[in-house]
């Protein structure tokens, strides 16, 4: 039986996974696939419009067209994940179109520690609060979700933490008050 948290699903005692895409962001991709197949009808006739400027605005009509289909398409379909997975000690990145369709798969072993940090945003971004899961040593850390809400994110670190059984390194505090320029 799958349990929801605010950010994690649970699958029994042993599987923790988190997924991206779909939802929302498949409603923002809709009008550009829908403009894209539009405008990639234009230069073809199947539309008829009429267009001043003649060849040369069907000219750049042309790549136009399917580069927004393309776009749109790549929204509505694109969703990425993790799976994580205590029985199996094993952390899985997944990247697709509707379904996994690229996998990259990491021992739990390797992580250290659950790690999350304040980036402040700029006047066209919000400020966002990664969370990671960092290697021991060398080994690079693997970004598991970026939140932009400070509890919601804290909740989620200290989740991960525990589900890991890794310790929690929390520098989203101390940078959040010294590097927002919202503060």
């Amino acid at each position: 039986m799958a349990t929801k948290t605010n950010v994690f699903t649970t699958h029994g005692v042993d599987i923790l996974v988190h997924k991206k895409g779909g939802g929302r962001i498949a409603f923002f991709g809709l009008p550009f696939f829908l403009a894209g197949l539009f405008v990639a009808q234009i230069p073809f006739g199947i539309i008829p419009v009429d267009v001043e400027g003649g060849p040369l605005v069907l000219a750049i009509l042309l790549p136009l067209g399917p580069l927004f289909a393309g776009v749109g398409f790549i929204l509505m379909l694109s969703r990425n994940g993790f799976i994580i997975d205590r029985k199996r000690c094993s952390v899985t990145q997944w990247w697709g179109l509707l379904i996994p369709m690229k996998r990259k798969e990491y021992s739990l072993d390797d992580f250290a520690k659950v790690r999350i940090e304040f980036r402040a945003g700029d006047k066209n971004s919000p400020d966002i609060f990664p969370i990671s899961l960092v290697g021991a040593g060398s080994q690079a850390s693997v970004l598991i979700v970026d939140l932009t809400d400070c509890e919601m994110a804290l909740e989620a670190a200290h989740e991960l933490a525990s589900f890991t059984g890794k310790s929690l390194e929390d520098t989203a505090i101390d940078s959040q008050n010294t590097d927002s320029p919202h503060s």
